[in-house]
C-alpha cells in the first residue's frame, strides 16, 4: 500500500503520513483500485468549491430563513425558495447548480461507451464512477443496473446535490451561524476569522503526553491535541484523522468555531474533508458550513490553499482545499437561464 511522508519545510513536526485514499487518482506514484478504494471526494464537490471561492463573499441579505428539503417529494426539488423569499442567490450557488448540469452532461458519454462496449477501459471516469460501473457490469442485468446507476446519478445533481445539501446548507442558522454579529452586508475576511480560525495544530492518539510531545517538536502545548478531544469524537458517523488512515502524530489543520465545536481538515481525494457529522452523516452531501466558510475565506486568499490564522505552519498539502488538476481546468461560469 502508498503511503505518502510529506515533511515540513524546517522539519520540526511530525510527518503528515498519508494512505492512498488521500492521494489523487492521477497521482504518479499510485495507482488506485477503484473497487477497493472508492473516494471521499468526487470531481463536482472540487467544482462546487471552485464555484463558490469565485462567487465571493456571501451576505447575510442572501441567506434563507426557512428550508426544509424533507417536506417535498423525494422526486421534485419544489418553488425556488429564493425567488419566493424575493432574494437573489450568491453568485457562488449560480456558479454551483451550472456545473451540477454540466457535469451531468458530461457523465452521458461514459453510459454510452458502457452500453456500447461492456469492457471499455474506465481509466479516464471519475473514480466514484468508475466504481460504480464496475458495480453494474458485476450484476445480473448489467443494462438495468446502468440504468438506474445514471438516473441515480441524474436525480443526485439535479435535485439532491442543489435542493436537500446547497440550499440547506445556505440558511441562517447553517452558515449564518459562523458569521459573526459585526458581519452585516458583507463578509470581510479577518471579521470571519476574528471568532472561528484555522488552527495548524499536532494531532495526537489518546496515550499521547502533550507536554512530551509539544517538548519533543518545540511547540507550545496549546496547539497539541488528542482526537478524544475533537468535536468529531463526540458523534458516531464523524469520522477521527486516525479513521482516515492518517498516522498519529499528525499536523493537521482545525477548525475553531464560534460555537466552540473544534473539527479537523482531513487531507482526502487530493483535497480536504470536514469531519463534522453534518458532512458524514449523508454520504450524498458534497458540502457542509464549515467547507462553505472554507471557501469563502480561501476566495479572499485567492489560493486553493486555506490560511493558517492560528497555530503552527503545517504542510502545504495539509491545507490544501481543491485539486490543483480540477483547478488548473474548470471555469466558473453561470448559465444565463439562470439569471431570470
Amino acid at each position: 500500500m502508498t503511503t505518502r511522508r510529506i515533511h515540513t519545510s524546517d522539519r520540526d513536526l511530525p510527518p503528515l503520513s498519508l494512505p492512498p485514499g488521500a492521494l489523487a487518482k492521477t497521482d504518479q506514484r499510485h495507482r488506485y483500485d477503484v473497487g477497493d478504494e472508492p473516494p471521499a471526494i468526487e470531481p463536482i464537490e472540487h467544482r462546487i468549491r471552485l464555484d463558490l471561492m469565485a462567487g465571493g463573499p456571501i451576505r447575510r441579505s442572501h441567506l434563507l430563513d426557512q428550508h426544509n428539503p424533507w417536506t417535498t417529494d423525494p422526486g421534485e426539488s419544489g418553488p425556488d425558495p429564493w425567488r419566493e423569499a424575493g432574494r437573489s442567490k450568491p453568485a457562488g450557488l449560480l456558479y454551483a447548480e451550472a456545473s451540477c448540469r454540466r457535469t451531468l452532461g458530461e457523465e452521458r458519454r461514459y453510459y454510452d461507451r458502457f452500453e456500447a462496449n461492456h469492457s471499455a477501459d474506465l481509466d479516464d471516469v471519475p473514480a466514484f464512477l468508475a466504481h460504480r460501473l464496475q458495480v453494474c457490469r458485476s450484476a445480473e442485468d448489467p443494462r438495468a443496473a446502468l440504468k438506474d446507476e445514471q438516473a441515480r446519478r441524474e436525480r443526485w445533481y439535479s435535485t439532491i446535490i442543489p435542493w436537500m445539501n446547497l440550499y440547506h446548507v445556505l440558511k441562517r442558522s447553517s452558515y449564518g451561524s459562523l458569521l459573526p454579529p459585526s458581519v452585516r452586508n458583507a463578509a470581510d475576511i479577518d471579521a470571519l476569522t476574528e471568532q472561528n480560525a484555522f488552527v495548524g495544530m499536532i494531532v495526537v492518539n489518546d496515550g499521547a503526553d502533550i507536554r512530551a510531545v509539544a517538548q519533543e517538536y518545540g511547540v507550545p502545548g496549546r496547539f497539541v491535541v488528542r482526537e478524544s478531544d475533537l468535536s468529531s469524537n463526540t458523534v458516531e458517523c464523524a469520522p477521527l484523522p486516525s479513521d482516515f488512515g492518517i498516522d498519529l502524530p499528525a499536523p493537521l489543520l482545525v477548525g475553531e468555531y464560534a460555537s466552540g465545536s473544534r473539527y479537523p481538515l482531513l487531507p482526502w481525494s487530493d483535497g480536504l474533508v470536514c469531519s463534522c457529522p453534518y458532512k458524514h452523516d449523508r454520504p450524498w452531501r458534497v458540502l457542509c458550513k464549515h467547507e462553505l466558510f472554507a471557501a469563502v475565506v480561501a476566495s479572499g486568499e485567492d489560493s486553493i490553499f486555506l490560511p493558517v490564522t492560528q497555530g503552527l505552519d503545517i504542510p502545504h498539502r495539509a491545507r490544501r482545499f481543491v485539486s490543483p488538476a480540477i483547478a488548473s481546468r474548470h471555469t466558473p461560469q453561470a448559465e444565463s437561464k439562470t439569471h431570470r
